[in-house]
């Protein structure tokens, strides 16, 4: 949170599901990454109102259900509403930290989860609030779903960089949740935590091997729309690529691929040919350039 000339400023990064979609929603853990462009949240003294928040969204909801009165309330999306990084997730999350800091009141994970789940869960499955929880931080998390734990972690890998692709398919996410049935997530669970404990021991064969496995797994169960089937298999026979997935609801909206950082010059030449042909948007950004 910033402040300046009586603008309150609040910041949530772009989020990305390196590994737990699905597995998250039953029990299960997910690592989340986040990342810059951020979206921004500004609210300052005047006519009460809020601009850039759909009306049906969770943080509308909690909006109407608070007292903001006397306030101008402002967000701001850098992907200019494309979506699949989290711009309802970053709604919720930076409005409630606008509601902390006037009422003074300290961050909980349960009370906030809470309120997310009974503003965004209306039918079928409630989301997890994984997300939501990351850009609250506004960092790369493991959150663990059945003990709504978080524990922040760092992308420390010295021989690996990543980049994450927009494939210009969106999912709704809330609306898959309502149709979504129950599902075995157990070999989910356990390879979301081995990449997890791959942060911990900074092993990036357990990292890329665990994130390689844990797609393939939603790919056996039948949750990766195949244009992402089709754009990850283009990825992996890039020299220097290590391991690619899908990202989100049926990993539609965005791809990650992580490489080794010597071979940086190599994949963004092929992935450019790839954007050319078609496959999907240039690269949205990168880490450690």
């Amino acid at each position: 949170m910033a402040s300046n000339d009586s603008t309150l400023h609040f910041s949530a990064g772009s989020k990305t599901f390196l590994v737990g979609e699905y597995s998250v929603l039953f029990g299960g853990g997910a690592v989340v990454l986040v990342a810059p462009p951020n979206f921004e949240l500004k609210a300052r003294k005047g006519k009460t109102d809020l601009i850039g928040v759909e009306k049906n969204s969770s943080a509308y909801s909690f909006y109407e259900s608070h007292d903001f009165d006397g306030l101008s309330i402002e967000f701001f999306d850098p992907h200019n509403g494309a979506g699949g990084f989290g711009a309802s997730s970053a709604q919720f999350a930076t409005l409630y930290k606008l509601y902390l800091e006037l009422t003074r009141r300290e961050f909980n994970v349960d009370s906030f989860l809470e309120e997310y789940k009974k503003l965004a869960g209306k039918k079928g499955v409630a989301p997890s609030g994984a997300d939501c929880v990351a850009q609250y931080f506004n960092r790369d998390v493991f959150f663990d779903s059945e003990t709504n734990s978080v524990e922040k972690i760092d992308w420390k890998f010295p021989n690996l960089d990543f980049a994450i692709f927009k494939t210009g398919i969106k999912v709704a996410t809330h609306s898959h949740l309502q149709e979504l049935s129950p599902i075995d997530v157990s070999e989910l669970k356990n390879l979301t935590f081995g990449v997890k404990n791959s942060f911990r021991d900074l092993d990036e064969e357990s990292l890329t091997k665990n994130t390689q496995a844990f797609f393939n797994a939603l790919k056996d169960k039948g949750l990766v729309v195949d244009n992402t089937a089709k754009i990850v298999g283009d990825l992996l026979k890039i020299d220097g690529v290590k391991a690619a997935k899908g990202c989100g609801a049926l990993c539609a909206d965005a791809i990650i691929a992580i490489f080794e950082k010597t071979m940086r010059a190599n994949v963004e030449k092929a992935c450019d040919l790839l954007s050319t042909a078609g496959k999907f948007s240039p690269l949205l950004r990168k880490r450690g350039l």
